[in-house]
C-alpha cells in the first residue's frame, strides 16, 4: 500500500487545502464583521457568509482529480491507493474544518455574536445540538460535499466531458421531474414539517450511505479511468 505517498503528495499542496480556504474564509468574515459594526441595530444579524467553506469542499472534490490523478499514476501509484489517499486526506482535513467551526461557533455563541449581536458562525437549528452532535454533522456534510465532488470529477475523467454533460442532465431531468410530481400534489409543506421534526444531526445521518454511495461509484470509475 502506498497511501502515505498519497498523503504526502497532498500535504505539500498546503494551500489549495489549509491556507486559500482559510484566508478567504475569514476574510469574509472580517468583511461581515465591520458591516455589522456600521449598522445600528438591536436585532441579530445573521449571514451566509460561512457556507464558502461547504462550496469549497465541492469544488475541491471536483479539482482533485483533475489536478493529481494523472500525476500519481503516472508516479506509479495504484489506483486503489490513489482513491484511499485521498478519501483518507479529505477526511482529515475537513474533520479540521469540522472542529474550526464548531469552535468559533460557542465561542460567537458566548459573546453574543461577538458583542455586536453579529453571527457568522452560529445558527440556530444547525448548533442546537451537543458540541459533538454539531462536530458531526458538519464532519459528514463536509464529507459528502467532497464525495460529490469527486464522483463528478471521476465521472468526467472516466467518460470525458460528453458523458458528464449526459449525466448531469440526466440528474436535472429526473430532479425535475421529482419537483413536478411534489408540487403537483402539493406535498410540500409536508415534506418541510417532516424535515422539521428531526434535529440537524439526525438529517446529516442520512447523508452517509448517499456518501458511501459516492466514494464506491467514484471508486469504480477511477478504476476504469485512463490518464
Amino acid at each position: 500500500m502506498n497511501i502515505q505517498g498519497v498523503l504526502k503528495m497532498y500535504s505539500r499542496d498546503k494551500w489549495a487545502w489549509f491556507f486559500i480556504p482559510n484566508m478567504i474564509l475569514f476574510s469574509v468574515f472580517l468583511l461581515n464583521f465591520i458591516v455589522s459594526l456600521l449598522i445600528s441595530s438591536n436585532v441579530m444579524m445573521y449571514t451566509g457568509g460561512v457556507s464558502y467553506i461547504f462550496f469549497y469542499m465541492l469544488v475541491m472534490g471536483i479539482m482533485v482529480v483533475t489536478q493529481t490523478f494523472p500525476y500519481a499514476i503516472g508516479m506509479s501509484i495504484r489506483r486503489t491507493d490513489y482513491f484511499l489517499g485521498t478519501v483518507v486526506m479529505a477526511v482529515a482535513v475537513n474533520v479540521l474544518f469540522g472542529i474550526m467551526l464548531v469552535f468559533f461557533s460557542v465561542i460567537e455563541n458566548a459573546t453574543n455574536g461577538w458583542g455586536g449581536r453579529f453571527h457568522f458562525f452560529h445558527f440556530p437549528y444547525l448548533n442546537d445540538g451537543s458540541i459533538l452532535e454539531q462536530l458531526t454533522m458538519y464532519v459528514i456534510l463536509l464529507i459528502n460535499l467532497f464525495c460529490t465532488g469527486l464522483l463528478i470529477s471521476s465521472t468526467a475523467r472516466r467518460f470525458g466531458a460528453k458523458g458528464l454533460v449526459i449525466a448531469v442532465i440526466s440528474v436535472l431531468l429526473i430532479l425535475s421531474v421529482v419537483a413536478l410530481l411534489v408540487t403537483y400534489y402539493s406535498v410540500w409543506l409536508d415534506i418541510f414539517h417532516w424535515f422539521a421534526s428531526y434535529t440537524a444531526v439526525q438529517i446529516a445521518y442520512w447523508l452517509i450511505i448517499p456518501t458511501i454511495v459516492y466514494m464506491l461509484l467514484s471508486f469504480a470509475l477511477l478504476r476504469r479511468a485512463t490518464v
